[in-house]
């Protein structure tokens, strides 16, 4: 995901709050949950992308468009991505294997 800005959620209220505030993480960014092995939809408007990575940044698990009121684990993973789907748009996301590499 070239270009792609990325939000960081490390303490306990900001995962705790996710992506439910569109302010700390507006349409089109990926927020990164650390550490986070589980994630739920709760109280979400739609559905959201969701991809759990290890804490060599290989993607573990990757789930895209994960309807509202859902829940996921994945545990051996380290930190979760997730963005907001985009309405009518398919996007790439990641895939299982995948090595992430942050700069």
């Amino acid at each position: 995901m070239r270009g792609q800005s990325l939000r960081l959620a490390l303490s306990l209220p900001a995962r705790l709050v996710g992506l439910l505030d569109s302010r700390i993480c507006p349409q089109g960014e990926v927020l990164l949950l650390a550490p986070c092995r589980s994630i739920h939809t709760w109280g979400m408007r739609g559905p959201i992308d969701v991809a759990f990575i290890d804490r060599f940044g290989r993607v573990l698990k990757a789930v895209p468009a994960l309807p509202p009121r859902s829940r996921l684990r994945c545990p051996g993973a380290f930190a979760t991505l997730e963005r907001r789907c985009l309405p009518g748009a398919y996007d790439e996301w990641f895939t299982p294997g995948q090595a992430l590499r942050f700069v």
